[in-house]
Order: structure tokens, then sequence, then C-alpha cells
């Protein structure tokens, strides 16, 4: 009989022990709605994202959906407060702007208490601080390290005190750029390198920024510069036209201007293969693990678990701003099949790292990656 006892108290316990794991395991969010609402137009680097994203949502048991506002700040806006009125429970923003995403999306969260924001390259800022908004997570990447892993790069090709030009709208054009220009006055300043000049192209296009350096290219010798940094690939993309049809710079007479570029488009790679001379590297992060990480916070916060969320930049946990550490991708490591989405084939271990991510029980780093 005692032997029967104790055989029925094993198994209530074992049991018992199941429903507990059970229990941490379950999933918080299965039957949530979502979305992701991005200012810009739709984009290369913004799918590989958006498709993560939804696959993050799919395994979770999570509905999703998705808009791109082609740059209409207002037609974003008008999207964030149709999705928050219609009862959605969370929403991922991107790349809302410095003047007015503060006081909106304070506004939405007074409005709607219970809905969960997690907001990409969006700086909260008036009257003149940077703010913060309670319970909501601020998401970027590593923007200082995007210039510095390209730096790093030039001066390992040239020595220490490597001459650049510097090509950007700034200061206080947009917080991006700003955040990229900690890097460089850092390294001036350490003694790194050397600021030759600056090119400050008048719009943002590909044309802008080629008219501006072709002009810039007429004024200065080739052996007074080593080499030419861009804070935005488009600028880059004017550059390297601009340099690849001067014929003092684009290696008919002598060796060619190398130039290095933050965020990559298969623009960029195309133009890296053909002239790797030219354009020497790109300061980028894995878009694709960026969506998830992204859409990671944004479960994290439905499920009231916010000291999960974590910063790989600084390796704290419970933090509200979270930032991924850039990488250089080098025109010389590229394959004849490399596209940007492939590019973790060829990348350094920064790129593309699953210890980047957020996780919980019912969340795991490997979700997405068995």
């Amino acid at each position: 009989m005692k032997k029967i006892v104790a055989l029925v108290l094993a198994l209530m316990l074992a049991l018992s022990m199941l429903t507990v794991a059970s229990a941490e395991t379950a999933n918080p969010v299965a039957g949530k709605k979502v979305a992701y609402i991005m200012l810009l137009p739709s984009a290369t680097i913004f799918q590989m994202w958006k498709d993560s994203c939804a696959d993050l949502c799919a395994a979770l048991d999570v509905e999703f959906d998705f808009y791109f506002c082609d740059g209409d700040f207002n037609r974003w806006m008008d999207t964030i407060n149709t999705c928050a009125a219609a009862g959605y429970d969370g929403l991922l923003v991107s790349h809302g702007n410095q003047d007015g995403s503060y006081v909106f999306l304070k506004e939405l969260t007074e409005k709607y208490p219970e809905l969960k924001l997690v907001c990409f390259d969006t700086q909260f800022y008036t009257d003149g601080e940077y703010q913060k908004i309670e319970g909501v997570t601020q998401l970027f990447q590593q923007d200082k390290s995007l210039v510095t892993v390209l730096l790093d790069e030039m001066i390992a090709k040239f020595g220490e005190g490597v001459r650049l030009i510097k090509v950007w709208r700034g200061p206080n054009y947009n917080s991006p750029f700003d955040r990229r220009e900690v890097g460089w006055q850092e390294y001036e300043a350490a003694g790194k390198i050397v600021t030759v000049d600056e090119i400050q192209p008048l719009q943002d296009s590909v044309d802008s920024a080629n008219s501006v350096t072709a002009a810039k290219l007429q004024s200065i010798n080739r052996e007074d510069v080593d080499g030419v940094i861009a804070y935005y690939d488009l600028y880059g993309q004017g550059v390297y036209n601009a340099i690849f049809e001067n014929a003092n710079f684009n290696g008919e007479a002598g060796e060619a201007l190398p130039m290095a570029s933050v965020d990559i488009d298969q623009v960029d790679v195309t133009n890296m293969q053909t002239r790797p001379d030219i354009w020497y590297a790109a300061g980028t992060t894995d878009w694709t693990l960026n969506g998830e990480i992204a859409m990671r916070l944004l479960m994290l916060e439905l499920a009231g678990e916010y000291d999960k969320i974590y910063d790989p930049a600084t390796g704290e946990y419970g933090v509200d701003v979270v930032e991924i550490p850039g990488s250089a991708i080098l025109a010389s490591a590229l394959k004849e099949d490399s596209t940007v989405e492939n590019l973790g084939e060829i990348a350094g271990e920064t790129y593309g790292n699953l210890s980047y991510l957020s996780v919980a029980d019912w969340m795991p780093a490997d979700l997405l990656h068995k």
C-alpha cells in the first residue's frame, strides 16, 4: 500500500512539474495583432526587414500587417492612428522624423495606453532636448560604428593619419548623420584620421551627390587625399560615379581613389564587384536580422517582459534604447553571386550575430534558425 501511495505522489509531483514547465514556456503573445509601419518607400533592405518580422510573427501565432508610406510623414501618422484605432496590440514604426515624431507618438500612447510601440531610427526630440516615452523602446543601428568600421579599414590600408574627404549633410540635418559624425570626430581627435575636406550634397539624391563631388574633384590633387567616406550609400553612388568619370581619380592616371559608404543596396554591391578599387567597403548591419531584433522587442513588450530587452552594443538588459553594431563589408570579399540578401556568407562575425537577439523561454534565439 505504501508503495502505491509513493507511486501516486511521485506521479502527481511529475505532473505538477510538467504543468509548471508548460506554463513557463507558454506563448503569451499568441493571437495578438501587430503591424510594421515604415515612413520610407519599399526597398530591398526594408523588404528583408519586413519578411523577418513576418516570419517571427508566424512562428509565434501573431497576426502581422505592414505598410510603406513613400516618405509622406502625414501618411505615416495617419496609418499609425488608423491601426491604433483599429485595435492593433502593437506597432513597430520606423524612420519617424525628428521634428514631429515625439509629440505625435507621446499623444498616441496617452490616447491608447494599452498599445505597445517599438520605434526604429526615430528620435524623440522637442524643445531642444532628446526625450523618452515611457514604455516605448527605441532601436537604432549603432550609427557611430557604421562609420568607425569604415575608418578602421582605411587606417588598415593607409595607416593612422589617413587623409579623408567626408560626404554628408550636417550638422543637425538628421539624427543618423549626427550620430555617425560622433565616430568621425572621435577618430579625428585621436589623430587617427585627417579631414582633408567635406562635401555636402544639396539634395538626398545620387545626382546631387554626383554633381557636388565632381566639382570638388576638380579642385583637389589626387596625391593630397587617400579616400572618401560617404555617410549614406545614396551619396556613395553619386561619389562612385564622379570618381569613375574622372580620369585623374579612376585609375587611368595612377591609383584609383577608394571610397566607402554607410548602408548598402544591390546597386552598391554591383559597383563594389565591378570596381573594388574604387568602392572599397560598405558599413552596414544585417537587415534580415534587424527586423527580427525589432519584432522581438515588440513581442517582449506585449508579454510585459521588459527586463529581457537586450542591447548588444552595451550588453545590458532591461533597457529602452537598443543599438545594433555595424560591420564592414569589403569589396575584396564579395563573390560573383554575392547580393545584398546573402552578405552573411562573406561578412564578419558582427554581421547577423544571433547573440544580438533578445530572447525568452517561449522565444528562443534559434526559433527561426534551427
